[in-house]
């Protein structure tokens, strides 16, 4: 049987250990039995290479990507190569010296934005980003992940208008004893 590129990116992840197990708290202040790391796994060229060939085919469509700093940007500068679609980085803060926007990248008002993120849990890192995106005037309604952790992002986004179109779900990733929320 031939795997389809998502069953390859979810055997990989799990054969690199980018499913890690023991007890992380979370962006979100979640605490949780296991971490999804996305940001080591794109640091590995043929796995990078198959999430942004996956990307490329879910953002057709968008003028422009959009994301925050460090997880979103090789993400999205290897979706940016394969698909021709540029992208904008923000940052989680502005910075104090050197040039001190904290968006490096050009967008447009009335731009088409895709918000493209490593993985999600509640949706608030994306859902920050859509408010920095709208309140330049650019369309956004849509955000992209690696993995959605199914713990309320596609509810949240949903709720502000946003759809979420993850690569992979964790349900998506065989793997026994996952477990999030209030565990310790």
């Amino acid at each position: 049987m031939v795997m389809s590129k998502k069953e390859i990116l979810a055997k990989k992840l799990l054969e690199i250990g980018a499913i890690k197990f023991g007890r992380f708290i979370l962006k979100s202040g979640r605490v949780s039995n296991y971490y999804v790391d996305i940001k080591y796994a794109s640091t590995i060229p043929d796995i990078l290479k198959i999430i942004a060939e996956i990307l490329s085919e879910k953002i057709k469509g968008y003028d422009i990507m959009a994301g925050i700093e460090l997880g979103a940007v090789p993400l999205m500068a290897a979706t940016s190569v394969i698909s021709g679609v540029p992208y904008i980085i923000i940052r989680k803060k502005q910075k104090e010296q050197g040039i001190r926007d904290r968006i490096i990248g050009d967008i447009r008002s009335g731009s088409k934005v895709v918000i493209v993120e490593d993985v999600t849990t509640t949706g608030g890192s994306a859902l920050e980003v859509a408010e920095i995106i709208s309140s330049m005037g650019a369309l956004v309604d849509k955000v992209v992940c690696v993995v959605d952790r199914e713990e309320g992002a596609e509810k949240n986004l949903g709720d502000r208008g946003l759809k979420l179109d993850p690569v992979l779900r964790i349900s998506d990733i065989k793997v026994s004893g996952l477990t999030s929320g209030e565990e310790t």
